[in-house]
């Protein structure tokens, strides 16, 4: 009787275990799930079949893993990530799109992927898209932003800048020193200094700062910038219906402001955010709706400035 009666204790024990870690396993996987989410609901019914998704983007358009971009020393906009976000909206089967950008601009390899993300997730959805901006959408940002179906901006934003920076050829005259301190590298000419490098083909050295440049290399840099360019503009063109010569006469590669890239039809209207929610569910008939948003996980240089606002403004 006692064996029966330690077996069965032994037993109803490892069977509570077991239930146990079942149970643990299965709030870890739950854990996980939710954490996999990267939207949530921030309004609206929740029983709605009428989802307009907003995505925050913040920053320079990279494609880049590096360290100083990995430590989120400060934030960017990585194709990757926002590849992700619309991979997760196809299977919310989203109504509209608000893509809710900040940019100043980014690569060219980096843009040119995300507005190709953008117009494969369009194409393939369906989906109304509006571009909306509060501060600044300009170079790079505007380039993207020419996959959105119309593109509002907040008063007082910055936009445009529809044009393509190069790289730049320094060239040292006759240098004697060269020094390299905690404000950056300074030089020192007189009579110069000798350097000696080995490359193979023609142009391997370019940008070598201890040589001028050649004018057909001048030429064959500028080459690729207008390349670029004229697709930047060509872009712009077909998708706010304004002529390439007015483009590269008029609009040329200025930054406007929100009531001069109205007037020079680079945005639709100037609204805020609350009034283009309004405008979405008019223009698409919505009897109800809710809104589903990315999780924004902000820079520590973002966390510093608005932990440092929220004590300067409760002292």
């Amino acid at each position: 009787m006692v064996f029966f009666s330690v077996f069965f204790r032994t037993l109803g024990f490892l069977s509570a275990l077991l239930i146990f870690l079942i149970i643990i396993n299965f709030l870890l996987n739950f854990s996980n799930n939710l954490q996999k989410k990267q939207f949530v609901m921030t309004d609206g019914i929740p029983s709605s079949n009428n989802i307009i998704a907003n995505i925050n983007l913040n920053g320079p358009i990279f494609n880049n893993n590096s360290n100083v971009l990995g430590n989120n020393l400060y934030d960017y906009i990585n194709p990757s990530q926002v590849k992700s976000y619309l991979e997760e909206l196809k299977e919310l089967e989203i109504k509209a799109l608000i893509i809710n950008i900040n940019s100043p601009g980014g690569t060219v390899s980096a843009t040119a992927e995300l507005e190709q993300i953008i117009y494969e997730f369009k194409k393939d959805t369906n989906t109304k898209i509006y571009f909306f901006t509060k501060e600044i959408l300009a170079s790079g940002g505007y380039w993207v932003a020419t996959t959105a179906d119309k593109i509002f901006a907040s008063y007082g934003s910055i936009i445009g800048s529809i044009g393509v920076s190069g790289p730049s050829w320094y060239y040292y005259n006759t240098p004697l020193s060269l020094s390299s301190g905690i404000f950056g590298q300074s030089i020192e000419t007189k009579k110069g200094i000798e350097v000696f490098n080995q490359n193979a083909g023609e142009g391997k050295d370019l940008f070598n700062p201890f040589r001028r440049p050649k004018n057909d290399e001048i030429k064959h840099l500028q080459n690729i910038v207008d390349d670029v360019y004229n697709d930047f503009i060509t872009k712009v063109s077909k998708s706010r219906k304004i002529e390439i010569s007015n483009i590269k006469n008029n609009i040329g590669a200025l930054i406007y402001s929100s009531n001069q890239a109205k007037n020079n039809f680079l945005i639709d209207d100037i609204l805020n955010y609350e009034t283009l929610i309004k405008l979405i569910i008019k223009e698409n008939k919505f009897e109800d709706y809710k809104i589903y948003e990315n999780k924004v996980s902000n820079s520590i240089l973002t966390n510093l400035l608005v932990n440092y606002k929220d004590q300067t403004n409760n002292k």
